[in-house]
């Protein structure tokens, strides 16, 4: 996957997971993907890529609930 990753520029974060474990664990079919996960162990899953105005509602969301 990193060689795909470098081959084609890909600049959003990636984990390695060339078992799929991780994939399997969180339920991601594919990237990009993002797994939010709260205080309380609760996951919210999101395909596709987010931007910074689209990630801030999720961050903010469990930050609060942190605080």
């Amino acid at each position: 996957m990193i060689d795909f990753i470098d081959r084609h520029g890909l600049s959003f974060p990636s984990i390695d997971d060339r078992t799929g474990a991780v994939f399997a664990r969180y339920g991601v079919p594919f990237q990009p993907a993002w797994v939010f996960i709260d205080g309380s162990g609760e996951r919210t899953r999101v395909q596709g890529s987010l931007d910074a105005a689209s990630l801030t509602p999720y961050v903010e969301q469990i930050v609060g609930e942190a605080t």
